[in-house]
């Protein structure tokens, strides 16, 4: 799928595709071989890099060509109330184009400018790509505050039970830190590179920066490096819980364990008592009513006996 944007009139617009247009961003989710084969006929980008941006197991990185830069970043993304993965994001920025292009459909930029602290101008091509990694950033960090609070909620229910279905979510929710982490340690090597070869000259030409365009970058990679920190902080800290509820559910059976062995303890001593009075040999109070009472009083006296030693020892 094909949609283009350009900001006209202070605000991001979708527009018409023209090959001629400059100044426009060029948005592609999971794009066909026709159309990749139309965007390098068009535009002035080898096919080779447009299968590099739609190569879903490709890590963060840059590539220069000739007349483009090929960034790869991972954007988080949200698979239900629990699941969190990550994707990768292709950016490709020509002297004239800016264009994005994911296997899914992903909110590169927040719905409007009004919810961002930038103002989003597709003709400043450095500017608004070094927007676009911001933003991914801002994402991570709501997503990692939505996991703490997933967390917090799930632990108090774990706390009165020890179903499953609350361990499997944890599991999950740790499963998606871990995704972040590794994610986020690609995109400051990203963002750092781009700080790196910022006076490169064939960087200088296709990524003209001005020193607000370096604030921004800086800006990204402050967010990146304070989401990587929350990330492995939360990351260690639910592996610290995981483990401490392990140790509380086996400890919450084995005290189970002892009260059923207790118990089985317990009745086993009237079972015994009477069975040794049920023999076919000759016993005392054979065939009496009294000796029916004498048992039964006995077998009680011994199990509550057993019952205060047990007690004792903890076993209830």
């Amino acid at each position: 799928m094909l949609t283009t944007y350009k900001t006209l009139e202070d605000k991001l617009q979708e527009v018409s595709w023209d090959p001629l247009a400059k100044g426009v961003w060029i948005k592609l989710v999971n794009p066909t071989s026709d159309e990749i084969r139309q965007m390098s006929a068009t535009v002035p980008i080898p096919e080779h890099f447009f299968r590099f941006a739609v190569d879903e197991d490709d890590s963060p990185r840059i590539i220069l060509g000739k007349n483009c830069i090929l960034a790869i970043i991972s954007v988080p993304v949200s698979h239900g109330a629990d699941r969190y993965e990550t994707s990768p994001l292709s950016i490709i920025l020509t002297p004239e184009l800016t264009i994005t292009i994911s296997e899914e459909l992903i909110q590169v930029l927040p719905d409007s400018n009004d919810s961002s602290r930038f103002f989003f101008d597709t003709t400043k091509r450095t500017q608004f790509f070094f927007q676009i990694l911001y933003h991914a950033d801002t994402v991570f960090l709501k997503f990692i505050r939505h996991i703490r609070q997933r967390t917090d909620a799930i632990e108090i229910r774990l706390r009165k039970s020890t179903n499953n279905r609350e361990v499997f979510q944890l599991l999950d929710l740790e499963k998606g830190l871990t995704y972040f982490t590794a994610a986020l340690r690609g995109n400051v090597i990203v963002a750092e590179t781009i700080l790196r070869m910022r006076s490169d000259p064939q960087m200088r030409y296709l990524l003209e920066m001005h020193e607000e365009d370096e604030d921004v970058l800086e800006s990204v990679i402050i967010e990146n490096k304070r989401a990587l920190e929350l990330a492995q902080t939360y990351s260690y800290i639910m592996s610290s819980m995981m483990d401490a509820f392990s140790s509380v559910i086996n400890n919450n059976l084995n005290q189970i364990m002892k009260f059923l062995a207790s118990v089985t303890i317990l009745l086993a001593i009237p079972t015994m008592i009477s069975s040794f009075w049920s023999m076919t040999l000759k016993v005392p109070w054979q065939g009496t009513e009294i000796g029916f009472w004498i048992v039964l009083l006995l077998a009680l006296i011994t199990s509550s006996t057993m019952g205060i030693i047990l007690r004792k020892k903890g076993m209830f």
